[in-house]
């Protein structure tokens, strides 16, 4: 009896000592597509860690490093790998060395796949000027009137345009009134010469 009890002791107890720290949850998950730049890579393991011989790295489709990280200091259970950028479209490898605290080492790898839908461009709105569907209304054109029938009544001659009395007409009547005058006081004078004194 005792023998068999330390001989399942043998058994199992390397099993206990060598401890698996495998991949219990990967996020983004292993084969997954997801539709939103992935800022974050993640994995919670079966075991605790040992930080100074676990690795997450994250690499493109070209094989180049993309994101690089290792056990989260608030969980030994947790390896975590940042980008500095937010991966975008394209297909991701995770190489994931998970050391255990008794040194045993397990290697895994996984993938996943960005794929963002495009964004649509942005419809160039219609100018303010544009032509509209409704019906334009056609402007209203108002009747010319027709020309007055009322006739011009063109001014009479001015007073400037009456001929005007030549110095000769004037002076005319003059002289023959003083023609008169002078005869007249000649007769009278010679009148009075021939009556004479009385003797």
């Amino acid at each position: 009896m005792v023998v068999a009890i330390g001989a399942l002791f043998l058994i199992v107890l390397p099993g206990v000592v060598a401890a698996h720290a495998e991949v219990k949850v990967a996020t983004p998950a292993d084969g997954a597509t997801v539709s939103e730049p992935v800022a974050e890579v993640s994995a919670t393991y079966t075991e605790d860690l040992a930080s100074d011989g676990s690795s997450l790295r994250v690499t493109d489709a070209t094989g180049a490093t993309v994101a690089r990280g290792g056990v989260d200091p608030t969980d030994d259970r947790r390896m975590v790998a940042t980008p500095a950028a937010p991966l975008s479209s394209g297909t991701y490898t995770v190489a994931s060395t998970a050391k255990a605290p008794d040194g045993h080492i397990e290697r895994t790898k996984w993938t996943f796949t960005v794929d963002i839908a495009p964004t649509p461009a942005p419809t160039p709105a219609a100018p303010s000027n544009a032509p509209t569907d409704s019906p334009s209304i056609a402007p209203s054109i108002a009747p010319t009137p027709a020309p007055s029938a009322t006739a011009s009544i063109s001014p009479g001659p001015s007073a400037d345009d009456a001929p005007s009395a030549s110095g000769n007409d004037v002076l005319l009547p003059i002289i023959v009134a003083l023609a008169i005058v002078a005869l007249a006081g000649a007769l009278l004078l010679g009148r009075r010469g021939r009556t004479g004194p009385p003797a």
